[in-house]
């Protein structure tokens, strides 16, 4: 039964039982890589499928597809039966992004040339597809500083020096950023260790560290014994690290090369092997690379802020409050979890120690204006280092930001005055604000409740905003909100999201003359001079802003998923604040495996800086449904656009 679902049925399965909503079959199309009139045909086939084990596939027109299940019971016994056929397919790669991984994998861990014909099988793809595989494959490996070599008629294989093997298989098949519990058995699961003793270079290494007081985060750690692991692991397969005499002599210096050469010698007497001098250098770097365990006294952590460090620090603590207008001079924490970081970093960097961060695309759309000064330290650093910052480190150094961006809301943090009016009575209105006061969970001064009649009297009171349960004709510059007079949970979280956004009627940045439909181009770049050109043409923004932009999406993709991409400047601007509406007449890669078909450049006055992060994170919660995604794309003019937008907005508002 379970073999008549093939990997796209499945993929598409998947995807509908993932999802609360009707998902149209053109997002279906542009998320599994095949055209609409494929999915149409395969939901069909689905249905069919489906259903004699209860369930259904309901397709509502203007709407798209969704999963009805009728018999829990018979759906259940169908996911149970095909549950190996998921994991399975879920296994295989089918993006050209999961394919391109895993054909780096395979090539890393084979110690003998693999053909094409392999690769093809392992993957149930065409050899010309392989072929279009290989060329991004390569692209990635220059970033390694390797090559793929065709070795006559027997296959392909890896080369190039031994420490950026290392460095590749670091990230491309271990990639740990998560601390695991049961770390022995992930390195047994990893099955790429095969006469080296995990256990024992655990002890080693830990018995040498805690005698040296030198304290590692737990991530740290477990990454460093991994590290030393794949050492060991190819010097017993004689392939050794042969380091240039000038990195050599730099190491020796470090403070961390004797306690690398402690464990060296500890390793040699363990497992009978002669370790060579570049070795120990080899775990040095990872030492200095390794994020320190932070300690609560702020004075043990004073030796590593040393002079060039404490510059660097302040430098970019200035340079963001010059482009972003927000101030962190007096954020101490701040400057110590930099320094502790920067430390480790500087040197990762200066030694070619490529870094991948699994958080990047969440803290690039969740946390954008962290992101952002990321950027700007990145900016600084590389001016100071002649070293290039790519954007997994960014995403790194943004985290601290993000830190001090959340210190900095809660040290701002005002109460709300509310004014609440109501003419039920006095039992109901006590009753109102006896709920808003116990269950509305916000930082909020209420004032009273008062009758319509006294409207006059509660403007002189100056609330910041008005609960009211009847329209109010009365002409006031105080927000109001419209509530009912019996509460509950979906209604104060509504209610909560209002007043957390008012003053921040974010639609009014869009401009109806930067609205533009049915954009012709394939790449990224053409689109965005496209949609800069049209607001230079229109006196949005100069020169310098587009410039900006431009610079700001070479250094990392604003393509935030689900068909968006937000381009904006590296900093905030002296023009005025608007959001230009470019939606593509086809999605186009804008990134590896990442496609676009709605573009909103989002350009922010610095007298709104403050609430750049408030307002990308409502542009990425409202673009996060694909229902709304398909309305906006599908929007034949700005006020449809504008009023889809609204809807959404409203629904992101009631879900969360």
């Amino acid at each position: 039964m379970a073999n008549i679902f093939n990997g796209r049925l499945i993929l598409i399965l998947n995807k509908l039982l993932n999802s609360y909503e009707f998902l149209t079959s053109s997002y279906l199309a542009e998320m599994i890589g095949v055209s609409s009139r494929t999915i149409r045909s395969d939901l069909k086939e689905l249905k069919k499928l489906l259903f004699p084990y209860g369930a259904d596939i309901v397709s509502v027109k203007g709407k798209g597809n969704k999963l009805r299940i009728v018999n829990e019971k018979k759906f259940n016994e169908l996911l149970k039966d095909i549950s190996y056929q998921l994991k399975y397919e879920n296994n295989i790669p089918h993006s050209p992004y999961e394919r391109v991984n895993y054909i780096i994998r395979r090539l890393l861990l084979e110690k003998n040339p693999l053909t094409l014909e392999n690769l093809s099988d392992e993957m149930y793809i065409s050899l010309s597809t392989i072929k279009n595989d290989l060329k991004n494959v390569k692209s990635i490996l220059k970033d390694f500083k390797l090559n793929i070599v065709a070795k006559g008629n027997i296959g392909i294989t890896i080369e190039g020096e031994e420490i950026y093997k290392r460095f590749c298989i670091s990230q491309y098949i271990l990639n740990r950023e998560v601390v695991k519990e049961d770390i022995d058995n992930e390195i047994e699961d990893i099955n790429i260790f095969n006469d080296i003793d995990f256990i024992l270079i655990k002890r080693v290494l830990t018995e040498e560290l805690i005698k040296q007081k030198f304290y590692l985060a737990d991530i740290a750690l477990n990454n460093l014994m991994i590290h030393i692991a794949i050492a060991m692991e190819r010097i017993v397969e004689e392939k050794y690290i042969p380091l240039e005499n000038a990195k050599i002599n730099i190491l020796k210096k470090e403070k961390e090369y004797n306690i690398s050469k402690n464990i060296v010698e500890k390793l040699e007497r363990a497992f009978q092997i002669k370790i060579p001098d570049s070795e120990i250098c080899y775990i040095t770097m990872h030492l200095l690379g390794s994020k320190l365990l932070e300690k609560k006294e702020e004075q043990d952590l004073l030796y590593l802020i040393n002079d060039d460090i404490k510059k660097l620090i302040l430098k970019i603590i200035e340079e963001i409050n010059t482009k972003l207008n927000i101030d962190f001079t007096y954020d101490k924490k701040l400057m110590y979890s930099l320094a502790l970081h920067l430390r480790p970093t500087l040197h990762r960097v200066k030694f070619d120690m490529n870094v991948r961060n699994p958080l990047l695309d969440e803290i690039k759309s969740k946390y954008s204006l962290a992101f952002q000064m990321g950027i700007i330290a990145a900016s600084i650093i590389e001016d100071e280092i002649k070293y290039k910052i790519d954007e997994n480190e960014i995403g790194y150094i943004a985290m601290h930001f993000g830190g001090a961006i959340e210190r900095k809301k809660k040290l701002n943090q005002k109460t709300k005055k509310i004014a609440i009016i109501c003419s039920s009575g006095m039992g109901t209105s006590n009753l109102l604000l006896a709920k808003l006061k116990n269950s509305l969970n916000i930082d909020a001064d209420f004032i009273g409740t008062f009758p319509l009649h006294k409207i006059k009297n509660v403007i002189k009171l100056k609330p910041d905003v008005i609960l009211t349960t009847i329209p109010i004709k009365e002409k006031t510059n105080i927000p109001t909100i419209l509530v009912s007079t019996i509460l509950d949970d979906s209604d104060l979280i509504h209610i909560r999201n209002k007043i957390k956004n008012i003053n921040k009627n974010f639609e009014d940045f869009f401009e109806k003359d930067l609205f533009f439909k049915d954009i012709d181009y394939s790449h990224k770049l053409d689109v965005i001079e496209f949609l800069t050109q049209k607001m230079i043409e229109k006196n949005y923004i100069n020169k310098k802003v587009k410039k900006s932009i431009i610079e700001r999406e070479s250094v990392s993709s604003t393509a935030i998923g689900n068909l968006i991409a937000i381009p904006h400047p590296l900093e905030a601007v002296e023009v005025k604040s608007s959001i230009c509406i470019g939606i593509l007449k086809e999605s186009i890669e804008w990134e590896k495996d990442r496609k676009v078909q709605l573009v909103l450049v989002l350009i922010l006055a610095k007298e709104n800086a403050n609430i750049f992060e408030e307002l990308f994170n409502t542009l990425y919660q409202v673009t996060k449904s694909p229902s709304s995604v398909s309305k906006l794309i599908k929007s034949n003019d700005f006020e449809k656009f504008h009023s889809n937008f609204i809807i959404g907005k409203e629904t992101m508002n009631k879900w969360n």
